[in-house]
């Protein structure tokens, strides 16, 4: 009997997960829809997070970039304002030079003596202006660029209109950068009425 109590039960337990079975078949195709679309939602998912990594990573990079620029130029220009100072000097001592006539020089030996020493002081200052990246451009007999020349007047010229005729203070750069332009005087090309 008992035998026949166990049989019995173990059919209906087989019976049952048959039916459980046939009752999952149409379940079965929702359960794996639901599936699919859960992976696919979860791939667009990781697919965000991927790009917004690349794009942070991508802007941190940037970030750096412009930081290490920003501490070069920094380094590189932080001796602007000393410079620009020490550019009034050198127009001085230019200005001291040329003030002595060439023939009281020549007879004067005070005064030889005092126009090498100060062109030995203005040597030496530009060359520590140039040590650190201070440079002096030529601008005579040159085309007249708004970006680095400062025009103090136009006159009349046998050298074409906008050529530079007469540097009367020196332009200089710092790096790439103007630091100060330079003071010019531009031709207008020959006088017509002549």
């Amino acid at each position: 009997m008992e035998d026949k109590n166990a049989n019995k039960i173990k059919n209906e337990n087989i019976k049952s997960k048959f039916n459980d079975l046939s009752n999952n078949k149409n379940s079965g195709a929702k359960v794996k829809t639901n599936t699919e679309l859960l992976v696919k939602d979860l791939k667009e998912k990781l697919k965000d997070v991927e790009d917004k990594l690349l794009r942070s990573l991508a802007d941190n990079d940037n970030l750096r970039k412009r930081h290490e620029k920003e501490i070069e130029d920094n380094s590189k220009y932080a001796i602007k304002n000393l410079s620009y100072s020490l550019l009034t000097v050198a127009d001085n001592l230019e200005r001291a030079l040329s003030a002595a006539p060439d023939s009281e020089i020549q007879n004067t030996p005070i005064l030889k003596n005092l126009v090498i020493g100060i062109q030995a002081v203005e040597k030496e200052l530009f060359n520590a202006l140039e040590k650190n990246g201070v440079t002096k451009f030529d601008s005579l007999d040159k085309k007249f660029d708004p970006e680095i020349h400062q025009a103090v007047s136009k006159v009349n010229h046998e050298k074409p209109d906008g050529i530079i005729v007469e540097e009367m203070q020196k332009g200089f750069k710092i790096g790439t950068r103007l630091l100060r332009p330079a003071m010019v005087v531009v031709s207008m090309g020959p006088d017509k009425k002549s």
